[in-house]
């Protein structure tokens, strides 16, 4: 199933920050928590911050950072101390209402170019690690934080 045909990605604008702090906050197994505040914080530092609307509705969004940024985050410094050009992609999260229909499919293809992209996934979300192995996404490091281990994935732009 692919998502509506009037779907469309365009730029988080500020009416979506309520959806998309929601959002975040129902994907907690998957992200980290997120408020109005520092959502308005990450979207004002990303290079990259869309959502897919698909008639209204915010079906899933993407935030990337780029290189540089002040950005207070164990994981973001990992690939920084490591990496010179990339984007980092901070979080997606896909709509329960939304899944297995090719929202996250469709951001990715959105915000991957010729920088690599670097992200780390929980080692415990199976769905995601399969779903980015088969976007060629690979292993290149892990780190412990919070008490849980990330595996830190790049795609070579």
């Amino acid at each position: 199933m692919s998502p509506d045909e009037n779907a469309v990605i365009r730029p988080i604008e500020q009416h979506d920050l309520d959806t998309i702090v929601d959002l975040n906050q129902d994907a907690l197994h998957g992200v980290g928590e997120l408020d109005y505040e520092s959502a308005a914080l990450l979207v004002k530092q990303s290079d990259q911050a869309l959502v897919l609307d698909v008639d209204g509705d915010v079906a899933g969004f993407v935030i990337t950072l780029p290189t540089g940024a002040a950005y207070d985050s164990s994981r973001y410094d990992w690939f920084e101390d490591r990496l010179d050009d990339y984007v980092y992609l901070d979080r997606i999260v896909v709509a329960d209402t939304h899944r297995r229909q090719g929202v996250a499919s469709r951001l990715y293809d959105a915000i991957e170019s010729d920088l690599p992209v670097a992200l780390e996934v929980y080692d415990t979300n199976t769905p995601s690690l399969e779903f980015h192995r088969q976007r060629g996404y690979r292993k290149i490091g892990e780190l412990e934080h919070a008490g849980k281990r990330n595996l830190m994935l790049l795609k070579a732009g």
